[in-house]
């Protein structure tokens, strides 16, 4: 039973991966064909005089009928402002919320609070229906964002410097740079970790884990297009589940144990082209080291008791 809960969410880390790589080309598909066609502008017609309009009874049904869809298309430029607005303010408050993470717990307490700091009523956490959940997505998703521009950077650095990109420690690099955004809330990350192992939140955080990996694998340069795709990725899945497993209990200066750790493992990247295990063998690696300590990171959590 064990086994087959393993192959379920293997499948769904894996299903990830696949989405990774078709939206990175179907992006590139529609960015070219958005070069292709030039935007249309939709002009109003003209106003028929009154002394004719009984000789246009036609024209006037295209008129109302241009009246109507200038009508449907105002509203709903005022319903996608009202959704911007609506998202901004969200944002102000999960961004606030994040301060008092450390003091509440990834919970609606954090997010009341952090509502009045943004200058709203307390009672504004009532528009996050997840709760605490959504507080966590939030955090992996904000941090994925910055990690990308932190890839692209060096990137840049790389090119202006004409060096080229060493794969291992490029990607060394990046697995510590997003681990460490972990460490102000490391107090709190058991919890959080039990949060995103759950199964109505697990396809979420897969989802995010896989457009991490994918991003790191992406900008170090691998365009590879067969099983190695899939290899390179859930493998590096499954470092970075253990490092930040090494993190919760390591008690040394500046999580010293943690980067010695993470230099022993990272030498299996430089090996990557001669894996030759399965997808779901993989999978079912990262998934048994990822989340085999979910229920102990549930009891250090206190997760039954969380307030949300």
């Amino acid at each position: 039973m064990w086994v087959n809960r393993c192959g379920r969410n293997a499948l769904r880390t894996y299903s990830s991966f696949a989405r990774m790589r078709s939206i990175r080309t179907q992006a590139y598909k529609l960015s070219v064909a958005s070069m292709s066609h030039p935007v249309l502008k939709i002009h109003a017609a003209p106003t028929v005089p009154e002394r004719v309009r009984f000789l246009t009874t036609e024209k006037d049904g295209k008129n109302e009928e241009n009246s109507k869809t200038e009508e449907t298309n105002s509203e709903k430029n005022e319903n996608k402002k009202e959704e911007e607005s609506v998202n901004t303010v969200k944002v102000k408050i999960l961004d606030n919320a994040l301060d008092f993470v450390v003091d509440h717990g990834w919970s609606r307490k954090a997010l009341s609070c952090g509502a009045e700091q943004a200058g709203y009523a307390g009672v504004a956490e009532g528009m996050f229906t997840g709760g605490g959940d959504d507080l966590v997505l939030y955090f992996i998703q904000k941090c994925n964002f910055q990690l990308v521009e932190y890839l692209k950077f060096t990137i840049e650095e790389h090119e202006a410097k004409e060096e080229k990109i060493k794969v291992t420690s490029f990607i060394r690099s990046a697995v510590e740079y997003r681990l460490r955004m972990i460490i102000p809330f490391i107090g709190a990350w058991p919890q959080a970790m039990g949060i995103l192992a759950r199964p109505d939140i697990f396809p979420k955080s897969a989802e995010e884990l896989a457009k991490m990996v994918d991003d790191i694998w992406y900008y170090a340069g691998d365009r590879s297009a067969d099983i190695n795709w899939y290899t390179k990725r859930g493998i590096l899945a499954k470092l970075y589940g253990s490092t930040q497993l090494v993190m919760l209990t390591d008690q040394s200066p500046d999580f010293k144990d943690t980067w010695e750790f993470l230099d022993r493992r990272i030498s299996d990247i430089s090996n990557f082209a001669k894996i030759s295990q399965s997808v779901k063998d993989n999978g079912s690696a990262f998934v048994e080291t990822a989340f085999s300590g979910a229920k102990v990171l549930k009891n250090i959590a206190g997760f039954g008791d969380t307030k949300r």
